[in-house]
């Protein structure tokens, strides 16, 4: 089964999300920064997610709690429940054991971010593609 995957962009301030070159274009509108007070709505969307082997998954997240993830031809790898735990996402698959909790990094000038599983072993890039 594939990996569980995250979706959030935690900046902890605006100036740590910034840039000091003036010429740095801005993060897409359409990226997430998700803290305390995010609402589900606000995570709702559709993203793009490379694995570190290269696997390309979308995962759509629900602001129902929900989360599906597919293949690029719509074939459904994995799907479950979420919750925001603090500046984490926490992912719990139908039918796995646990959940796997995810923190993520600040959006870069094209709007992708980096998220990385708590315990530091699993890293992936993160793109924002709807919602």
């Amino acid at each position: 089964m594939m990996k569980n995957l995250m979706i959030l962009a935690a900046c902890g301030a605006l100036a740590a999300c910034g840039s000091n070159e003036a010429e740095a274009p801005e993060p897409i509108e359409t990226d997430v920064a998700v803290t305390d007070t995010a609402t589900a709505e606000q995570v709702a969307g559709t993203y793009e997610v490379t694995m570190e082997d290269g696997t390309v998954v979308r995962q759509q997240v629900n602001a129902d709690g929900t989360y599906i993830d597919t293949d690029l031809e719509g074939n459904v790898t994995e799907s479950g429940s979420w919750r925001q735990a603090g500046d984490q996402l926490c992912y719990d698959p139908d039918g796995a054991d646990g959940e796997t909790c995810w923190t993520g990094g600040a959006p870069g000038p094209d709007g992708t971010f980096e998220a990385t599983t708590a315990d530091g072993s699993v890293t992936t890039t993160v793109r924002r593609i709807e919602g």
